[in-house]
């Protein structure tokens, strides 16, 4: 009986940290997963607006917008358009800060995805337009002055200890990097 009982401890003993590895492999899937989703609204906006321009104009005029002016200005513009638009539209700008063109967006997402280790949409955003970063956390971000469009996003960092420990990666990649 004894034996039986020590046998069944090292059986457990030895399959818990299998286990912790196959939870926080599926966490890194996730994660992977919900910026994967993002990144690929992004593109698909951008995608959109550059051909709504060309629509309008062809492709003449594409050489008078910056690349920033045809990525989406915030993520809620991925889930609800209408946050960003003026009289139902999306104005497209040239260098000069003129309308050129008119976008009509449509939702891209259906709600901003969770980084799971934070449980809690908090995400770093990087715009088209400069090096600054802005720290989205689920609320209103105001993108820095001269920031226009998102074209990245890549998970927070531990300064504040909301990933709870979770920084590096099962393969030693550091999560912010990815």
């Amino acid at each position: 009986m004894l034996f039986t009982v020590a046998l069944i401890g090292i059986v457990v003993g030895a399959t818990m940290p299998v286990a912790e590895v196959m939870f926080i492999k599926g966490k890194e899937t996730e994660l992977e997963e919900n910026l994967n989703r993002v990144r690929q609204s992004i593109s698909l906006w951008k995608r959109d607006c550059y051909n709504a321009v060309i629509k309008q104009h062809g492709y003449i005029d594409m050489h008078k917008i910056p690349d920033a002016n045809l990525y989406p200005p915030s993520l809620f513009a991925l889930v609800k358009p209408e946050s960003v638009l003026t009289d139902g539209k999306f104005p497209v700008y040239d260098a000069d800060n003129i309308k050129i063109a008119d976008f009509y967006p449509r939702a891209y997402l259906h709600e901003i995805p969770v980084d799971p280790f934070v449980g809690a949409a908090a995400w770093i955003l990087h715009y088209a337009s400069g090096t600054n970063t802005v720290t989205f956390t689920g609320g209103t971000v105001t993108a820095p002055e001269n920031h226009v469009g998102i074209f990245d996003i890549s998970c927070v960092d531990n300064t504040d200890d909301r990933r709870r420990g979770f920084i590096q990666a099962i393969d030693g990649t550091n999560y912010v990097d990815w």
